[in-house]
């Protein structure tokens, strides 16, 4: 025990007086018979950016329920529509003046046209607009840069221009660069326009003010489309003269037309091959038409490589029957879609979907659709990506693209279903 006593003493002192010693002393005393390896470093910690934060979207205007509407046309990126007031709206792209504001700003929300005047009727185009007041007299604004509006003015005129020289009209239709319009007394006169034959005419020019088409025929409706027009005698009888484009004029071979120069431009109007049927309606689109007869069947010809005949395939065809047994009272054709009312007030589309424009669809259709919702309509009109249609209360409702607000929604998100149309409560009358 005295032994033991005085070891410890003396390591007690090598360990004060010997740092090195001590060292040595733990190590040859160490008992872990594991091998040694290099220190291993800590993980390291991530350090992530800061996320950049989504700029807040610009708030939307204070807005309300539009008022009542007797009715609503789209353009190819815009839209108007007629108050029961009298007043006229328009909203949607306004970079050719298309609105009538006096602007060139694009208007997520409706704003006034023509305060002061009364309105009848509108039809939005291309990148022009045109209307009709209670007495007849004919405006039209936006693009002047063929003739459309009916002024020798070349540019812009962003406010309603009323054309001179014309007679009292009682229907309307804007096309993409020429308009054409009915008198009470049953004549059609088309102006802007006719490098395709648009106008009816064998000359290819511009023509303004209007010109009468085709004097020896009374017509009840007319439809001015991308490059062709198409009008309905008062007997019911259905034709169509322009760019026959995708066949959008219905006939399948070129020695078909009333030619001149270049091959498919059918300069006099030209009667579709079912000449045993009577319609009441046509629609022209981008590179398809269709019209309804009496009875309501509808067809439609021209292009269909999205489905838009509705006739379950893709194949382009003529004056074929939509697929279905519905029984329609009016139609739209649009950019390579189509909308259609039945008799019951049901709004159906087809064709391609790629901006919403079937309302309700996920990808295009080749037959008819019904769009989403319940809501009942009594019009309904289709621009290049977007369609507005009147409901039986007479509430505008639009869906499809909207990246230039002509939807009416104060926003710029497109719409896979019907959607109100609003007010800025400014503009609210």
């Amino acid at each position: 025990m005295e032994r033991e006593t005085d070891l410890s003493n003396r390591l007690v002192t090598l360990i004060r007086w010997s740092p090195l010693a001590c060292l040595s002393l733990v190590l040859a005393c160490s008992t872990d018979a594991t091998p040694k390896t290099k220190p291993v470093a800590a993980p390291a910690v991530e350090q992530k950016a800061p996320m950049r934060e989504a700029p807040p979207e610009e708030p939307l205007p204070a807005m309300t329920a539009s008022p009542s509407f007797s009715m609503v046309d789209a353009g190819s990126g815009h839209s108007c529509g007629v108050a029961e007031s009298a007043e006229l709206f328009c909203w949607g792209r306004n970079d050719q003046g298309q609105l009538g504001d006096s602007g060139s700003t694009e208007q997520a929300l409706p704003v006034p046209v023509g305060e002061g005047l009364k309105w009848r009727a509108v039809s939005a185009g291309g990148a022009h607009s045109c209307g009709l007041t209670t007495d007849g007299a004919a405006y039209c604004w936006g693009a002047s840069i063929a003739g459309q509006l009916g002024s020798d003015t070349l540019g812009t005129i962003p406010e309603p221009y009323r054309i001179q020289k014309a007679p009292p009209f009682v229907k309307i239709s804007a096309g993409e660069k020429h308009s054409c319009a009915l008198t009470a007394d049953e004549k059609l006169y088309c102006w802007g326009e006719n490098l395709h034959g648009e106008l009816g005419l064998s000359v290819f020019s511009y023509f303004s003010p209007a010109v009468q088409v085709a004097p020896q025929l009374t017509w009840g409706y007319v439809s001015a489309g991308f490059h062709d027009s198409c009008a309905i005698t008062v007997e019911g009888k259905l034709y169509c003269w322009g760019f026959n484009n995708g066949g959008a004029l219905g006939v399948e071979a070129e020695d078909q037309c009333e030619m001149d120069d270049a091959p498919g431009l059918c300069a006099l109007p030209l009667r579709q091959p079912a000449d045993s049927l009577r319609f009441m309606t046509v629609a022209t689109g981008s590179t398809h038409s269709c019209a309804i007869t009496t009875v309501g069947v509808l067809y439609c010809w021209g292009a269909n490589d999205h489905g838009q005949l509705g006739s379950g395939f893709r194949e382009p065809r003529g004056p074929t029957a939509v697929m279905g047994d519905a029984r329609y009272v009016a139609v739209s054709a649009g950019r390579d879609f189509t909308c259609a009312l039945t008799k019951g007030g049901v709004a159906q589309c087809w064709g391609a979907d790629d901006e919403g424009q079937l309302a309700g669809r996920a990808a295009d259709a080749t037959v008819p659709a019904p769009v989403a919702g319940t809501t009942k309509f009594v019009a309904l009109s289709s621009g290049s990506a977007h369609s507005c249609a009147l409901s039986a209360d007479h509430t505008v409702y639009c869906w499809g693209s909207n990246a230039d607000g002509q939807l009416g929604t104060g926003g710029k998100k497109r719409s896979f279903a019907p959607a109100k149309l609003m007010f800025a409560t400014r503009n609210h009358p």
